[in-house]
């Protein structure tokens, strides 16, 4: 099998064999490897069977690369040295109340490269024991902005920014040019209704193409054989607006339609379907989507019921990369944890089976203070057209007893964005070749060799800001 034909993830539906999954479980990759390669050879291992064990030979690899570096003893110092007044019992407690991510590796607990930022993010207590004060400022920064975002929308109903961003990427190794071609790509902002005058203003890197604005991934792709050159870049600029929409206000309108008309139905019948393996409408979701809404709703009660439930009830989690998870939105309803995809894929999938249209976007989030990946999701309302739902926005603003931004979130975004993807699992233009970093989605970038295809850790990849403006 060729090596992009892994980026087709619909063989994840597909289970392992129970041997393997054991192995896997356990922490024994060398074994888990050892297995698959025998049911590989056999010839009585069915070709579904196969694709889905050449996939997971990726995943494994994927999982081998250090996202899990610290054992328990290391993890204690790191949480001695971090937090005041810490008790070693406290690891142990972390794991019970789900906050911490670990593995086993060779029968021994190993936990998240992010975890003491996992802390720091989703537990208030851990937050005003943490003894390095400078990440809470620029947090405290971020909340205020926010918050105060929140007062212009509302009394403006929209708001518009300029923004200039410089990003990159690189490979950290040296190497030759018997490994090319190679091809890179960087994710550039998308026309989605919201992003105006987007232009490209300086590259570094031979440019093979420039997609245009609605493209569903949109990306600039560099190409070149001299292995001296490996160094990408881009500026770009962009504005963007957001407009305000008050759910609530409408939330007691009985009239408020139950269902699509048919016109809406065969419109949007793709963002009313599954789409394998993470937007899956299983057993388990179906009796959650039951507990959480009821026949007499409406479409945005329904809605709100199912932003309620993932804001309130799954708690905010940095993930290892989501290749590794084989349905991404039942991980999150299952283990009640998850980032901000994680969460918007599950919001997205109670939508779809409630009958409510809803997609993917995701990109960066882009303000003054901060810069980093971030995804939410956007859903249909007849009589309104397409709003939007950021539910680890929600989520955070919930824990902080925030209830004004919580509420925002629930039908609007605000202007700290770079929306650069419409739908997860899609092929850029100019195809890749090897197995993609992200087969999901695309907001860092992706780089690969004639050889193969490179992993995130294997990568220098950033983005900065250039200069944003407001016009309020």
């Amino acid at each position: 099998m060729k090596a992009s034909e892994l980026n087709e993830l619909s063989y994840l539906s597909v289970p392992i064999p129970e041997d393997i999954q054991r192995a896997k479980d356990y922490g024994d990759i060398s074994l888990a490897k050892k297995l698959i390669a025998h049911k590989l050879n056999k010839s009585q291992t069915s070709a579904t069977l196969k694709r889905r064990l050449e996939g997971e030979l990726a995943i494994l690899t994927v999982l081998e690369a250090n996202q899990y570096p610290f054992d328990e003893q290391e993890a204690c110092r790191l949480m001695e040295e971090a937090f005041e007044n810490f008790e070693p019992q406290e690891l142990e407690d972390i794991v019970v109340s789900a906050d911490v991510e670990w593995i086993y590796h060779e029968g021994q607990k190993y936990y998240h490269r992010r975890f003491i930022e996992n802390l720091v993010k989703t537990r208030r207590d851990y937050y005003e024991r943490y003894r390095f004060e400078e990440g809470n400022t620029i947090d405290n920064e971020r909340q205020t902005e926010l918050d105060d975002n929140i007062v212009v929308m509302k009394k403006a109903k929209k708001r518009r920014a300029r923004i200039q961003l410089k990003q990159s990427i690189a490979p950290k190794e040296r190497l030759t040019n018997e490994e090319g071609p190679f091809l890179a790509h960087l994710p550039l902002p998308r026309a989605n209704g919201h992003v105006k005058q987007s232009k490209v203003i300086a590259t570094k890197g031979n440019v093979q193409h420039i997609d245009q604005e609605d493209a569903i991934q949109r990306t600039i792709a560099f190409q070149t054989s001299d292995a001296s050159e490996l160094s990408f870049e881009v500026i770009h600029e962009y504005e963007i607006e957001a407009v305000y929409h008050d759910l609530f206000a409408i939330m007691e309108e009985k009239d408020f339609p139950k269902t699509l008309t048919e016109e809406e139905q065969q419109r949007y019948h793709a963002e009313l379907q599954e789409k394998s393996p993470h937007i899956m409408f299983t057993e388990f979701l179906r009796t959650l989507l039951a507990e959480l809404t009821t026949a007499e709703m409406t479409l945005v009660e329904k809605a709100f019921k199912i932003y309620e439930f993932v804001t309130t009830q799954v708690n905010y989690s940095f993930m290892r990369e989501y290749y590794t998870i084989p349905n991404i939105s039942e991980y999150c309803a299952m283990n009640q944890k998850g980032d901000c995809g994680v969460q918007a894929l599950l919001f997205i999938t109670l939508c779809r089976m409630a009958g409510i249209p809803a997609k993917w976007e995701s990109g960066l989030y882009v303000s003054e203070y901060t810069q980093g990946c971030h995804d939410w999701a956007k859903f249909y309302l007849p009589t309104i057209g397409w709003v939007y739902a950021d539910a680890s926005f929600g989520g955070s603003a919930y824990r902080g007893g925030n209830e004004t931004r919580w509420k925002y979130y629930f039908g609007n975004l605000d202007i700290f964005r770079m929306p650069a993807n419409d739908d997860i699992q899609a092929a850029f233009t100019v195809n890749k070749k090897q197995l993609r970093g992200d087969p999901i989605d695309n907001q860092r970038g992706e780089f690969e060799s004639a050889i193969r295809g490179y992993r995130y850790n294997e990568l220098d990849w950033g983005f900065s800001l250039v200069s944003f403006e407001l016009f309020d």
